[in-house]
């Protein structure tokens, strides 16, 4: 789709606000990230080992969460950026005193240069969902929302969001998915893979989503066979621990209960397994490939964020997809608006300062001193409990938006 006049002018103020944000608010993992993907201009392929091996001598010990393939694509970005910016950008990532955020004139600098690739990836997104549909207005109006709606800007620029590339190729996967285009979108979802596994828990739908076994196949292996080339070279005890199994790769399946004698039910995969056989049922099984994957992979989605105690960063996964159903069905717009507060407040109310006033000391320290909400709700109730309340709130309306998905999909069978 030619981009006109409006078009242009939209995507000027967008840029222009993304730039703004961007050097205004700090997150440390911006920082963190930067300093360990800075290794890879010194040489350095598997970041695993190498920063375990030498924890004791860095000055930030953490261990690298992501793929390979995110260590590559920031590293080989930052190899050309540090010749840009100098060598003040490699000191100050390395610099582990808390008044380097502050006190360093090159601050706004330094976040835009790191934040940059995530511009360019978040624009990416607006031109798939602009692709996406073949009415313009509607084009017009989820390249539109995707741009200027808060949530998303404060999910990518505020907390630094590294998952922004998984979601570009999931939905660029997904786009050519709805075209027939199973070998491209496979490619695509194995690369999405390859940044963040959870793209990986919608293959069974894909699968269904295709009609012949040849297709199924393409739709199945080719993705898992991307991921496995990616990660093989870098298998090691210490990827396993970092990246492959840490806290946040498998908190999406921590929520369980009990029966009995020490055996649980893993309930995202209890959910997750119904919702797949739903689809085999009732879709799948015809091999009509009329599985409609929108309706599915935002209810996916619903049940991870009800059921257990997601990252923030995480919300971004299921941003594309709610842009998507709001332009197509105009009644979700109040729904997934409060869904979409409820959500975002959930993570603002962890215990953890990074999340609320540590994004501004790139002005001073003394917002350090200030209580954080969690601090505040304590002082007349439990915030933990709040926390419990909203979350609960949140996943009764992922139920209603979940059944009203599946009331449509029902009447087309």
């Amino acid at each position: 789709m030619r981009i006109n006049s409006y078009l242009k002018k939209i995507l000027v103020l967008a840029i222009l606000l993304r730039i703004l944000v961007s050097g205004l608010l700090f997150h440390p993992d911006i920082k963190t990230i930067g300093f360990q993907t800075s290794f890879f201009k010194k040489g350095v392929s598997d970041i695993y080992t190498y920063l375990i091996q030498n924890k004791v001598s860095l000055p930030l010990k953490e261990e690298f969460v992501y793929f390979p393939l995110t260590y590559f694509t920031l590293g080989g970005y930052e190899t050309v950026a540090s010749k840009l910016l100098g060598g003040g950008l490699d000191h100050w990532l390395a610099n582990a005193d808390s008044n380097s955020v502050s006190n360093d004139p090159n601050i706004f600098k330094y976040l835009i240069a790191l934040k940059s690739p995530l511009l360019i990836t978040d624009l990416l997104i607006a031109f798939v969902l602009l692709s996406y549909f073949k009415d313009q207005k509607k084009s017009e109006n989820a390249f539109t929302l995707w741009l200027f709606n808060p949530f998303t800007i404060i999910l990518i620029y505020a907390f630094s969001n590294i998952d922004i590339y998984a979601v570009l190729l999931t939905m660029l996967s997904f786009l050519f998915m709805k075209r027939n285009s199973i070998v491209k979108s496979a490619v695509f979802l194995g690369l999405a893979i390859s940044f963040k596994l959870y793209p990986l828990l919608f293959l069974p739908f894909i699968f269904l989503k295709a009609k012949y076994l040849k297709e199924k196949l393409i739709a199945v292996c080719v993705p898992l066979a991307i991921f496995f080339v990616s990660v093989i070279p870098f298998w090691s005890i210490n990827f396993v621990q970092s990246a492959l199994v840490s806290g946040l790769s498998t908190r999406i399946f921590s929520p369980s209960f009990s029966v009995g004698f020490g055996e649980s039910i893993i309930l995202g995969l209890f959910l997750l397994s119904a919702l797949f056989v739903y689809a085999w049922m009732f879709k799948g099984s015809k091999n009509t490939g009329d599985i409609n994957l929108l309706n599915y992979f935002t209810a996916f989605l619903l049940i991870i964020f009800s059921f257990s105690h997601f990252h923030i960063s995480w919300l971004l996964w299921i941003a594309p997809f709610l842009v998507i159903l709001i332009i197509k069905k105009p009644e979700f717009t109040w729904p997934v608006l409060l869904w979409s507060i409820l959500a975002i407040s959930i993570p603002m109310l962890y215990s953890d300062r990074s999340m609320t006033l540590s994004l501004f000391r790139v002005y001073t320290n003394w917002f350090d001193l200030l209580p954080t909400p969690f601090t505040v709700v304590q002082k007349f109730y439990d915030p933990l409990g709040m926390q419990s309340i909203i979350h609960s709130a949140l996943a009764g309306l992922s139920v209603v938006i979940f059944a009203k998905l599946f009331r449509e999909e029902q009447k087309s069978i």
